[in-house]
């Protein structure tokens, strides 16, 4: 990993005209801090690493007893959300964030060349180079020991969301305090068959239409289920849902209808949630599963076609937040209830 990682400083600066090294051959490494850090960087379980955005990566190690997240390009401060311990950056843990992140130098190439120019094996008095003289040359890299207990630990996906409903900082849309709220309780405490992948796309998109998709589609995945329950109920089958209805839709040409089929998903939802929907949605409604199945699929309509007929509404930011934590509520309320006869064979 220490070759790697210096490597990519020598192609950084072999890429421009200006520097020239003339040791670039020559071994070079960080210091080494304890046998403890070594054996980490050597031994850690990389259980997932993602590449979110071109800045904004994660990878999750596991060590012994000890669950890690690595993060680069998300800024945080010493205010964590619980379960997440900062720890400080070790060259063990840089160079395993480096190759796992596939981090690339963000300093200049004259920045480089002064940094590794007069440092290598064999120069007198080398001992490997300071951490933070390489850190500097990458970009920043944040470290959190996760409490394994926590819910969202089990999960890349949850646990980069949370931070990101903690840290959103200038996001990309303006996200309020109660839509926020809204993410990280659904990252916290949701079901864990709910599709967090999207979530955190629709987190970071750089639209409110953007978002609702991502949450739409998190909402679709489930539409087979209200025909495959019934289906089951008379023709029994231990198969998970999701590969009855891909083996529906490859060998028979099957799906649902969208918006019958979530009509079917709001009539399974508490008269609560569906009471909030309505009022927001369809304040007019008269039975009204119907008609917020009918508000939701429009809006996806007018959002993913471009057509005259289906102009896409402009609302207000507050209206758009409104909008946005009503649909995040009804994906973990539909997960809670579904997800797992979606997800999982039964007996």
């Amino acid at each position: 990993m220490s070759q790697d990682l210096f490597a990519k400083l020598v192609d950084a600066v072999e890429a421009s005209p200006d520097r020239v090294l003339t040791n670039s051959e020559a071994p070079r490494w960080i210091k080494k801090l304890s046998d403890e850090d070594a054996t980490l960087m050597s031994q850690a379980d990389v259980k997932e690493a993602c590449i979110v955005t071109r800045q904004l990566r994660a990878s999750m190690l596991q060590h012994e007893d000890t669950k890690l997240l690595c993060v680069s390009g998300l800024e945080t401060d010493e205010f964590l959300p619980d379960a997440y311990d900062a720890l400080e950056l070790t060259p063990g843990l840089f160079a395993l964030a480096v190759a796992e992140l596939k981090l690339v130098p963000k300093a200049s190439a004259t920045e480089i060349f002064d940094a590794i120019e007069g440092s290598f094996q064999g120069e007198d008095g080398y001992e490997g180079h300071d951490l933070e003289d390489i850190a500097k040359l990458f970009p920043d890299v944040s470290i959190f020991q996760l409490n394994e207990r926590a819910v969202s630990s089990g999960s890349i996906w949850r646990s980069l969301g949370v931070l990101l409903s903690v840290f959103y900082g200038q996001g990309p849309i303006e996200l309020n305090e109660e839509t926020l709220e809204c993410l990280k309780d659904l990252y916290e405490s949701g079901s864990d068959y709910v599709p967090f992948k999207n979530i955190v796309q629709g987190h970071l998109a750089m639209s409110w239409s953007g978002f609702f998709l991502e949450l739409y589609r998190a909402i679709e995945q489930l539409y087979s289920v209200p025909k495959l329950v019934k289906l089951t109920d008379r023709w029994a089958s231990s198969k998970p849902f999701y590969e009855l209805a891909e083996l529906l839709e490859h060998q028979l040409g099957w799906r649902p209808k969208e918006e019958d089929a979530l009509r079917e998903l709001m009539e399974s939802c508490d008269a609560s949630l569906l009471d909030m929907l309505a009022n927001e949605l369809c304040p007019d409604a008269e039975v009204k599963s119907k008609s917020v199945a009918r508000a939701i699929y429009k809006q996806r309509n007018s959002l993913v076609h471009f057509r005259s007929a289906l102009p896409e509404q402009d609302y207000s930011t507050p209206q758009w937040n409104k909008r946005i934590s009503l649909m995040i509520k009804l994906v973990s309320k539909l997960y809670e209830k579904h997800g797992e006869n979606y997800m999982i064979p039964r007996p």
